[in-house]
């Protein structure tokens, strides 16, 4: 396939990535017959339409080397790419520099082995790199080949980011390896996003190819969300990269000013703008406090907060609010409509709206979080049930749900939208 130095096919499949060196035609094929025939991958699907998926099997390898999680893409039914991590700080943990450039510089040996060619050196501030990095380019006859490593820091305070593999066809991947990028930039027009957004006889209006992200186990929900963004948008970065951006830890994600200021420092570094279109404060948080002691003592619910015996986080207090008290307090008022029409006018523009809120207030089944602050996508609405239609970043089963809108509020922390600076 790609012109590597490597032994033909075996009769029986085996346990490495190396298989998806060496078929030529498997980039001409439907991209799900690629993978019925490589099952013992482990690949899942990300989503229902079954675009792009996913595998984190226990001991993936490529060429005997372990790697981590192996992401597929797929456009027009044929396959995209492959991202594969050899290593990423989000999944793995730290190492320190000098494991990470002998990683490095045995990835790069390797691979120019493989090739037969050096592979050409671009520099770390390239036009088009979302974070700085280095990245090495192979122009093989059947993809084009990207190494990439990133760090924080400088000297002994350097943070190893990630290192990964990008496997882009041709037909794709032209506009990566001329541009120097190692992403494709190619942005939708503000003008067409409309054109992707769907009106159903149930009343559904829903932006559709929204691509899902994965985050996995780690609390990266505001740059996973943010990636789904960019990826709709036609821009191909990752979640390990925002998260660099971003400063953010595996561990993290649960308080929601954090999450703003993590999309604020994506922004900054994307050329793009985050719009904050609604935001609870401190003001807004004890006139709520005290209109739901009021309705609470009025129906004889417990627990009564009272905001001037002593200081309650907010976050504590959707926690172990009555939820139906809650709901009648918040989902209504001036506040309460301009966030119903925000939703439906950024809908019917196209454009995903970022949705922080806090986990538990309202119950939901089937979700691997119990509560605390969490990010997802808005895609959609539904005037005739009164109800938004959002996704969360947590693979196949979580890309289409719906709540109601006064539910939603009550909920709710923060609700944005990322644009691109530029004029498109």
């Amino acid at each position: 396939l790609l012109g590597l130095n490597i032994a033909p096919a075996f009769s029986k499949p085996i346990p490495d990535l190396e298989i998806l060196f060496m078929d030529a035609k498997m980039w001409q094929q439907p991209v799900s017959e690629v993978l019925n025939k490589r099952s013992h991958l482990g690949f899942r699907w990300l989503s229902k339409e079954k675009k792009d998926a996913r595998s984190t099997a226990k001991g993936l390898k490529l060429w005997d080397q372990p790697v981590g999680e192996t992401i597929l893409r797929s456009r027009e039914g044929k396959l995209h790419s492959f991202e594969i991590s050899i290593y990423n700080r989000g999944d793995m943990g730290n190492i320190d520099s000098e494991a990470f450039k002998k990683l490095s510089e045995k990835w790069l040996t390797l691979l120019q082995s493989k090739t037969g060619k050096e592979g050409e050196k671009i520099n770390r501030t390239q036009k088009g790199s979302v974070v700085s990095a280095d990245r090495w380019l192979w122009e093989c006859p059947g993809a084009y080949i990207a190494l990439t490593e990133s760090s924080t820091g400088h000297g002994s305070k350097k943070l190893p980011e990630f290192l990964k593999l990008t496997l882009v066809s041709v037909k794709f991947g032209k506009e990566m390896f001329e541009s120097r990028g190692g992403i494709t930039n190619t942005m939708k027009k503000r003008g067409d996003l409309k054109e992707f957004v769907e009106q159903r006889d149930n009343g559904d209006v829903v932006i559709k190819d929204v691509p899902m992200v994965d985050q996995g186990r780690k609390g990266y929900c505001a740059v996973a969300s943010a990636e789904r963004v960019f990826r709709y948008y036609g821009l191909q970065v990752d979640q390990h990269a925002m998260a660099q951006i971003a400063q953010s830890s595996a561990q993290g994600g649960t308080n929601p000013d954090k999450m703003v200021d993590a999309l604020k420092r994506v922004a900054g570094r994307t050329k793009t703008r985050l719009y904050q279109h609604y935001e609870i404060d401190q003001r807004e948080a004890e006139s709520t406090i005290k209109a739901y002691n009021r309705l609470a003592k009025k129906n004889g619910k417990k627990p009564i907060f009272d905001p001037k015996s002593y200081y309650i986080p907010y976050q504590m207090f959707l926690a172990n609010a009555h939820t139906e008290t809650l709901t009648a307090v918040r989902a209504k008022g001036s506040t309460y409509d301009r966030y119903k029409k925000t939703i439906k006018d950024k809908i019917n523009e196209g454009i995903p709206l970022l949705w922080a809120l806090q986990v538990g207030v309202i119950k939901e089944r089937g979700i691997p979080q119990a509560g605390g602050g969490h990010m997802r996508l808005i895609i959609g609405y539904n005037d005739k049930t009164d109800q938004i239609i959002y996704t969360d970043s947590w693979g196949a089963g979580h890309e289409f749900k719906k709540m109601t809108l006064p539910q939603s509020f009550t909920a709710t922390m923060n609700l944005m939208t990322i644009k691109p600076s530029q004029r498109w």
